[in-house]
């Protein structure tokens, strides 16, 4: 089964799950679930990638509140300059603030743009220093970028057949567009650490604004 979009007592849930065979990777698979409540401010989302089975990318963003989350990520050793992350998002006026740590070494605390609104297949990046001087870099082997392309471009076909679309008279009243950002906003801030996952973050966050100004 591709794809579960369902809405019980005010929160939705989304399941969405793509893979491809590269001659060069191997099998790829990418998997995401979404828990979202926009009227109280919950928005957790759950993405693992694979490559032969075995971890490649686990990411996951939990709302604290409404106006922090928790990033956490563990990565495989075909991610070059990161294997963990553990990360606080403040957002504030719509402006995000990451603090934590990255390779259990505590990071800077730097304002984050919304790197995703150069499109879903940006590599912009936000530099980000460690306390100790260091510069976090990372790389992926170029053959692997061209696989998760291809992976990803499959997730988005996937992603577009679960969500709603929106009737013609349709239109997001103020509230609903105030929650899609404020939510989305958290997935976007990750995109500018990790560019390299920018396709399926930047995603994420669309679908969650789709999801949040579904009619009532």
């Amino acid at each position: 089964m591709p794809g579960l979009l369902r809405t019980v007592n005010g929160t939705t849930t989304l399941f969405a799950t793509a893979s491809i065979k590269s001659k060069q990777e191997g099998i790829l698979s990418a998997n995401i679930e979404l828990i979202l409540n926009a009227s109280r401010g919950v928005s957790d989302i759950f993405l693992n990638i694979t490559q032969n089975a075995c971890n490649l990318v686990t990411l996951k963003i939990q709302s604290l509140n409404r106006t922090s989350s928790r990033l956490t990520a563990s990565f495989g050793k075909q991610v070059n300059g990161v294997s963990s992350a553990n990360i606080i998002l403040q957002d504030k006026n719509s402006n995000i603030t990451a603090r934590g740590f990255i390779n259990k070494k505590a990071i800077v605390p730097v304002r984050l743009e919304s790197g995703c609104q150069c499109g879903c297949s940006c590599t912009r990046t936000k530099k980000i220093r460690f306390k100790d001087g260091t510069t976090l870099k990372i790389s992926i082997d170029k053959s692997l970028q061209l696989a998760l392309k291809r992976l990803f471009t499959k997730l988005e076909r996937v992603l577009k057949k679960l969500t709603p679309q929106r009737g013609k008279g349709a239109t997001a009243d103020p509230e609903c567009n105030a929650r899609c950002i404020r939510i989305g906003n958290s997935f976007r801030a990750a995109c500018g650490i990790f560019a390299v996952l920018c396709t399926p973050i930047c995603l994420s966050a669309q679908t969650v604004c789709l999801i949040s100004c579904m009619p009532t």
